[in-house]
């Protein structure tokens, strides 16, 4: 499970606009990561079979899903923002107990 999955359950909870954000923003982090490791492991095949213009191709995908990656981290970095706009104890949720479980420290 995601660490920050229990703060968007508080987000869905409280009816939090940026709970939408926070899903788009998943997508997107998981889609770059998918795209990134499906790149690189395609990339020695068809590096092998030399594939005429692959290298720039494959740069140019690489950097979309990077892009992709990136764009999403920052989409959830703003949900996080609109939750602790919206009353929403954010480092609560975010931070791990000795337990492995999410909650305060005390």
């Amino acid at each position: 499970m995601l660490q920050d999955y229990p703060l968007y359950e508080e987000m869905v909870r409280l009816g939090s606009r940026g709970r939408w954000v926070w899903r788009i923003g998943n997508w997107l982090v998981y889609t770059g990561v998918i795209g990134i490791i499906f790149l690189l492991i395609i990339w020695p095949v068809v590096f092998y079979f030399k594939i005429s213009d692959a290298g720039l191709i494959f740069l140019v995908a690489l950097f979309i899903m990077a892009a992709l990656f990136t764009l999403g981290s920052l989409l959830k970095r703003l949900s996080y923002r609109i939750a602790l706009g919206e009353g929403i104890d954010v480092v609560k949720f975010l931070t791990v107990e000795e337990d492995g479980k999410p909650g305060s420290r005390s």
